[in-house]
């Protein structure tokens, strides 16, 4: 581990991401045989508890920028799984809604995403598990 803010090898963001890249890594490995990456798995779900909702709106709640949940949000409305509907109260605006399929292909992904987590807790350890948690959360409102 590195030894300050002036170490290039203690580097905060190097760490982090190759931490995200090999917990991305096993949930990604769980869910290929759904044809599904956590990340989107991440956004059916937040969008299956939030819909309706904005491109805009949807990327501020999910702690992304826009243009990133765009892309993905694209991909997903490709594969059938997202839809985007004009809103009814402004039709220049258009609002994002799981499809019936989005809603099947997360559900049957459920349990493989559910096994991942449990096998990340026990591997981590639940204290060290809940830790990262907490900590990722304040990184992120730190820097928001």
């Amino acid at each position: 581990m590195g030894g300050g803010p002036d170490d290039y090898v203690g580097c905060l963001a190097g760490h982090l991401r190759a931490a995200a890249r090999a917990i991305t890594r096993e949930y990604d490995s769980a869910l290929r045989p759904h044809g599904l990456r956590i990340t989107q798995v991440a956004i059916l779900a937040q969008l299956g508890r939030l819909q309706p909702q904005t491109v805009t709106a949807f990327a501020h709640a999910h702690g992304s920028d826009r243009s990133a949940v765009a892309r993905d949000l694209a991909v997903l409305e490709r594969e059938g799984l997202v839809e985007r509907r004009p809103n009814a109260d402004d039709r220049r605006a258009w609002q994002l809604f799981l499809t019936p399929e989005g809603e099947r292909r997360l559900a049957e992904s459920a349990p493989a995403w559910k096994a991942t987590q449990a096998r990340m807790y026990e591997r981590l350890g639940s204290a060290d598990a809940a830790a990262l948690l907490t900590l990722a959360d304040r990184v992120v409102s730190a820097l928001a």
